[in-house]
């Protein structure tokens, strides 16, 4: 096998490989549009840069089919070796900082990744559908704070830590049972048509495409890390209809 073959041989399998973990980053743990919000790109150059770039390139510069089979199975090994470092950090990286809920508060949506919520938090949620985080995709609930002296305690305590109601699993509930504070928090559309004319329209074509009426969606703020997307909700099934990258304020 020729040097040039060797290179491409290998970045068609890096390739390949690299386009399976992408797939999995784009529609499940990072999914668009928070993609790029919460740091997907970095994960991005480091799997293409390593695995599909740095890889092959190894392999055109080390590869000598005058070597000896020795040789060159150290060589390849070497590189593999790399590759797999490179391939397993960023999946674990990935993986611990997945998307796992956007969570509505009252008032909006907050962002939440799985290394945000302590795993001694979920196992001791108090609702069973709560007690395990989605390995792949994620969810859309909301959080009630009981109003008693116990829970505002407890919620003094946590942010003083910088811990929110977002990321304690003993305060989920079901989307559903908040459909009252969904229509009291929604903006009207009919207000962000002077302000944001395209996220109106934007919003507009996406209640149509549902066969929906505008009073029959909630428009609430979707706090993204440094940015404010739109969360447009369905509150005939209480689910999310669309989530658009723009601020409504």
């Amino acid at each position: 096998m020729t040097r040039i073959r060797a290179a491409l041989t290998h970045l068609l399998i890096s390739a390949t490989l690299s386009a399976i973990v992408i797939c999995l980053l784009l529609f499940g743990w990072y999914p668009l549009p928070f993609f790029w919000a919460l740091g997907g790109l970095m994960l991005l150059i480091l799997i293409v840069g390593i695995d599909v770039v740095l890889g092959p390139v190894m392999t055109l510069i080390l590869f000598n089919p005058e070597k000896s089979r020795r040789e060159l199975i150290l060589d390849l090994s070497l590189i593999a070796i790399v590759q797999i470092s490179a391939l397993g950090y960023g999946l674990y990286s990935g993986y611990v900082s997945r998307l796992v809920y956007g969570v509505f508060d009252g008032k909006v949506f907050q962002l939440v990744q799985a290394s945000e919520i302590p795993p001694k938090f979920v196992l001791e949620a108090k609702r069973p559908e709560f007690r395990s985080l989605s390995q792949v995709g994620h969810g859309y609930i909301a959080t009630v704070v009981p109003d008693t002296e116990q829970a505002a305690s407890d919620m003094t305590f946590f942010r003083a830590l910088g811990v929110g109601p977002q990321n304690l699993p003993d305060f989920y509930v079901p989307l559903s049972e908040v459909t009252g504070q969904l229509r009291q928090a929604s903006i009207p559309i009919q207000q962000l048509q002077s302000k944001h004319a395209s996220l109106a329209d934007n919003i507009n074509d996406a209640v149509k495409s549902a066969g929906l009426a505008p009073d029959e969606v909630a428009v609430v703020p979707f706090n993204v890390r440094t940015s404010i997307y739109t969360a447009v909700v369905n509150l005939k099934t209480v689910t999310m209809l669309k989530v658009i990258a723009e601020n409504p304020d």
